[in-house]
């Protein structure tokens, strides 16, 4: 099967434009490039870009580390930064490796295969540390170890991909694979290193159906439908959604439904932006580490690290110091990642979640369960007229929120009356200013641990632990 480059649709210039960039001029060549310059680099950017002061300005160089020198050619700037394109390494750093993945540099996938594990962790220690400095005024960190992956350590631990698809009517074939980074090109990747084994093995699966495909249909761009793959597999259960644009001819859907049958593969389809539609198998769970079950489809949100996942839940109910007798509330709690565990160890659990039909999840996972001391409901976590599920009285608090982080519920986390806070971060700039509101509400920070939940990539997870003063 041919899962060669798409054609791209993006523009090239107007983004820039917009946004004051400028491509440097050139008055020693003929070409619009500028000439290579040498760079030494002296830090790291928060996405885990080289950086140079140039003239009062930052140059962001990706793919260069600290210590090193570089060649390297500005490729836009303005008159606060500028980006320059890695030429050649002339001075490595202590901490550079070889990329594991032969298309490193064409995937968007990862970006910091470059840097060794190790480097990689004290890079984002370092970067949620000096975000707290900062912005929150805390100066006394308490940092545990961190929690990472136990075997073949920042690879082979991702259970769940988005495959892009792109026919190419000019080869009649259907393109699948990666984006490439900062484009809409889809990358041809025969075998991804950060997958775990289940999900590698589902993946070779999916390319050699669609090469049956080209071979069984009458007309190739029958297959043009297919926009996307979605696909989770670990030790438990594989599922696979298609993401089609129109529905599938019966005789097409046919093929689909053989094939998940001779792979034992849960089938979905979602045409548009129709319903999701179970056609084959059955339902998938993630097992966690108490043995707690998690039903799931999947379009839900996953945490895609089941290692890491296993071993944060269990972090984060240790250091909460969770009693028999404790009331517990999940805010931003989804399918019940930490609620559904938690309840096994205390009186009672009160999860919250904005989106309805993951409510309802939560309590079939919660009946799944067998537990009664588990309620949910839904409310707008951004909304200030819908707090009210502050008002119950807890003696724990688990926080778990997007990007976005909880600004407007730690304004207000004191109502609760909880005399400590979990607070898990995907977003080091919220996880500061949310630090310095709740240190305004009367807690302190107690201890911050590094979350390896996603190697190879500057994505930075936390877990902070607040106390009551």
């Amino acid at each position: 099967m041919s899962r060669s480059f798409s054609k791209s649709s993006s523009s090239k210039s107007s983004s820039k434009r917009r946004s004051g960039y400028r491509k440097p001029a050139n008055k020693n060549a003929s070409s619009n490039q500028s000439p290579a310059i040498e760079l030494s680099i002296d830090a790291l950017s928060y996405d885990g870009k080289g950086i140079n002061r140039m003239d009062g300005r930052a140059c962001f160089i990706e793919g260069a580390l600290v210590g090193e020198k570089v060649k390297a050619q500005i490729t836009a700037a303005n008159n606060k930064r500028v980006e320059a394109k890695l030429i050649k390494v002339l001075d490595a750093s202590d901490e550079r490796v070889k990329p594991r993945c032969a298309v490193y540099q064409q995937c968007g996938g990862c970006d910091l295969q470059h840097l060794s594990h190790k480097g990689q962790i004290q890079h984002k220690q370092d970067v949620v540390q000096q975000m707290l400095s900062r912005n929150s005024g805390v100066e006394a960190f308490n940092w545990l170890a961190p929690i990472t992956n136990s075997s073949d350590v920042g690879f082979s631990y991702r259970r769940k991909v988005r495959l892009a698809c792109y026919y190419d009517p000019s080869t009649k074939r259907l393109n699948v694979g990666f984006r490439a980074a900062k484009s809409k090109k889809i990358v041809d990747v025969s075998e991804c290193q950060i997958v775990n084994a289940e999900l590698s093995q589902l993946l070779q699966q999916i390319y050699g159906f669609i090469d049956e495909l080209h071979q069984m249909v009458s007309k190739p761009n029958q297959l043009s439908v297919i926009a996307h793959i979605e696909c989770v597999a670990d030790e438990h259960s594989q599922s696979v959604c298609f993401r089609l644009i129109r529905p599938l001819a019966d005789e097409l859907q046919e093929h689909f439904i053989h094939w998940a049958d001779k792979h034992a593969v849960n089938l979905w389809f979602k045409v548009a932006d129709g319903e999701l539609t179970q056609v084959k198998g059955e339902e998938s769970y993630s097992l966690l580490e108490d043995g707690s079950k998690l039903a799931y489809t999947p379009e839900d949100f996953l945490q895609v690290n089941a290692e890491v996942n296993k071993q944060m839940i269990d972090q984060t109910l240790n250091l909460l110091e969770l009693s028999a007798s404790d009331s517990v509330l999940d805010l931003f709690s989804g399918l019940g990642n930490f609620s559904i565990p938690a309840a096994r160890k205390v009186d009672s659990v009160k999860a919250i979640e904005a989106i309805d039909v993951m409510v309802e999840k939560s309590r079939e996972n919660a009946k799944l369960n067998g537990l009664t001391n588990f309620s949910a409901a839904a409310h707008d976590l951004f909304d200030e007229s819908s707090l009210s599920y502050l008002d119950d009285g807890v003696d724990k608090v688990i926080l778990d929120p997007p990007r976005a982080g909880a600004e407007l519920i730690v304004k207000h986390i004191a109502r609760t009356g909880a005399k400590k806070i979990a607070y898990v971060s995907c977003n080091p700039q919220a996880l500061a200013r949310d630090t310095k509101e709740l240190i305004a509400q009367g807690y302190q920070l107690e201890s911050l641990t590094l979350l390896d939940m996603f190697p190879q990539t500057s994505h930075i997870e936390t877990l902070a632990v607040f106390k009551e003063c």
